[in-house]
């Protein structure tokens, strides 16, 4: 397949996973069913629409392909919807551009090295981006600070915010997560019910129930995001044990009951939601 092709191809990949994951039922956070937070799921398919258009530019570098996507949403949305699923689906779209189509035991191989291959010069723009975006909670850093643009690589960076955000830890493991947790929970939901929509719902319950979500710890702190981990188990067995897809209706209601006690709290897993679009994507871009 020629580069204009897979550019193609992974430019509808970016927007068709975006608006998926909008028409999934994520307790919480935004999507078809409810806003939430000051946002819409409008503001979410103008972002993905950016994000199509400059993190499959060939003419910008990696790091310039994430400012890119940033200040352009920061122009046109004027919210932060999209910092998160930018900087998970540009180092996948950036290997694929270069090497093209491959399976997913050699994506994930290539990831870790293309992480750390970026030098401070190429890590900088990163940072701006980050920095423009502001996301909520962030707060201020002892070291490698992104508000002072600190001069380090983007692995190192990561390193050091991995144990407190879910989306550095991807960077520094190779997005482990995405490939042991979410991908795995994909194929599992999805031949389960045959439904990409609920199959992201059970993707979305199963990072949430194993992971503690970095959004919601920055802004709400520890012991609420532990709270929420544990309480998405109880709606992960709801749609674990039901084997009848007649009665979605039915786990519909209860689920839009935990969104709502979510977010009548203002606790949003954003994180989750940005890692489950993620695995979506790559699971779109992959061979078997």
């Amino acid at each position: 397949m020629k580069k204009s092709q897979i550019k193609s191809f992974l430019k509808k990949q970016i927007k068709l996973s975006c608006y998926a994951e909008m028409d999934s039922l994520k307790p919480g956070n935004v999507h078809k069913y409810s806003s939430g937070h000051g946002m819409t799921a409008k503001d979410f398919y103008k972002s993905a629409n950016i994000i199509a258009n400059y993190l499959t530019q060939n003419n910008y570098h990696f790091g310039k392909k994430i400012l890119k996507c940033v200040e352009e949403i920061k122009k046109k949305v004027k919210k932060n919807t999209n910092l998160g699923i930018i900087l998970l689906f540009a180092p996948v779209i950036s290997i694929l551009l270069k090497n093209g189509f491959l399976d997913k035991r050699n994506l994930y191989k290539k990831i870790s090295l293309f992480i750390k291959s970026q030098n401070i010069k190429s890590s900088l723009p990163i940072f701006k981006a980050i920095k423009i975006a502001a996301p909520g909670g962030l707060g201020k850093s002892n070291r490698y600070d992104v508000n002072y643009l600190p001069k380090v690589t983007l692995y190192n960076a990561m390193n050091y915010s991995s144990k407190k955000d879910l989306i550095a830890k991807q960077y520094v493991t190779g997005f482990k997560d995405i490939f042991k947790i979410g991908l795995p929970a994909y194929k599992k939901f999805q031949s389960k019910w045959h439904n990409e929509e609920w199959a992201l719902t059970g993707v979305y319950l199963t990072y949430l129930k194993q992971l503690t979500d970095s959004h919601i710890k920055r802004k709400k702190g520890k012991e609420i995001a532990k709270k929420v981990k544990t309480e998405a188990k109880k709606y992960y067995k709801l749609i674990e044990n039901e084997k009848n897809f007649k009665n979605i209706d039915k786990i519909t209601k209860k689920l839009l009951f935990f969104d709502k006690k979510l977010k009548s709290n203002n606790i949003n897993p954003g994180t989750t939601a940005d890692l489950t679009v993620a695995t979506l994507f790559i699971e779109k871009v992959t061979q078997k």
